[in-house]
């Protein structure tokens, strides 16, 4: 009988093997073909991920391997029919949506943040984009969304995030009043030429 359960459990295991490999496979590709590396190189991560040579298809080909490999193991380990391993794993697979929803929440926010942050950047001529502060804007945008993406991540995982909602308001209060400033001061340096001929039309100087 033990010799049986065993059995099962190494040919689970080597069928999850098998169908990871296919899997990830075909995945991968299906993203790379669908234009993955392109949306990669849009954001900050996606081009570091590209410099460690992960590009589209080694990720997705990873990330699927891997979550077969780990769904092929618990249930191998389920299979054994052993109380405190069973425990764990209906444990483990109970909370298992929630880390994977989080983990989606999370990289799904910073892949968007990144996204407008450099939009942000792009969003005028090189010439202006320096004038106007675009990319210290830009990098502000990130950094709060980052924020606000970690804090929504940390929310699902049902932690307590009520000293970061705290922090966040008190950070984007201070974030408006800087860019209500620096958004003053590039006013009056775009305009202070116009205001002058203004006053000189005004006095007859």
């Amino acid at each position: 009988y033990v010799a049986i359960k065993v059995l099962i459990f190494l040919v689970i295991v080597v069928a999850g093997i098998v169908i990871g490999k296919v899997l990830g496979n075909l995945i991968g590709r299906l993203v790379s073909r669908t234009g993955g590396d392109s949306l990669l190189k849009q954001t900050v991560i996606g081009r570091a991920l590209m410099r460690s040579d992960y590009a589209s298809f080694k990720l997705t080909n990873s990330i699927t391997k891997w979550f077969v490999y780990l769904a092929a193991i618990l249930y191998a380990l389920y299979s054994l029919g052993v109380p405190i391993l069973t425990t764990t794993i209906l444990s483990f697979l109970f909370y298992l949506p929630i880390l994977i929803g989080s983990a989606i929440i999370l990289i799904a926010g910073m892949i968007i943040s990144d996204w407008l942050g450099e939009f942000v950047k792009k969003s005028s001529s090189p010439e202006k984009r320096d004038l106007l502060g675009l990319n210290i804007v830009g990098d502000v945008v990130k950094i709060v969304l980052y924020f606000v993406t970690l804090t929504l991540a940390l929310n699902h995982l049902g932690d307590d995030v009520t000293i970061l909602y705290i922090f966040a308001e008190a950070f984007a209060w201070a974030i408006a009043i800087a860019v209500g400033i620096a958004s003053g001061v590039i006013v009056g340096w775009v305009l202070k030429d116009r205001v002058k001929e203004w006053i000189s039309t005004i006095t007859g100087r």
